[in-house]
């Protein structure tokens, strides 16, 4: 069975996946405009500590799948020793309002 698309159908379907892929571009330039602006309450740091903590636990876990077998065990020992002290550093900002 053959569909055929009409172009009423076909420019709809382009529209919306021409929106699809512009949605990344915008949610990055909001991301962008949001890193500009400084966080000024507690539960604005708290939120940047936390997504910075994660996000250096990930880099660091890739550095460390790099590395050879025989070091790969200590390098991740490490990278959740620094994941845990970001974490409570981040745990102390909510703390200290």
């Amino acid at each position: 069975m053959t569909t055929k698309f009409s172009f009423p159908m076909f420019a709809a379907f382009a529209l919306a996946a021409s929106a699809a892929l512009a949605q990344p571009v915008a949610l990055e330039e909001r991301l962008l405009e949001r890193g500009a602006v400084p966080d000024v309450t507690p539960q604005q740091k708290y939120r940047t500590a936390i997504n910075e903590a994660g996000g250096g636990y990930k880099e660091y876990l890739r550095e460390c799948a790099a590395m050879a077998a025989a070091d790969r065990t200590s390098c991740r020992r490490e990278a959740k020793a620094v994941y845990d002290r970001d974490m409570a550093a981040a745990r102390a900002i909510l703390r200290s309002r």
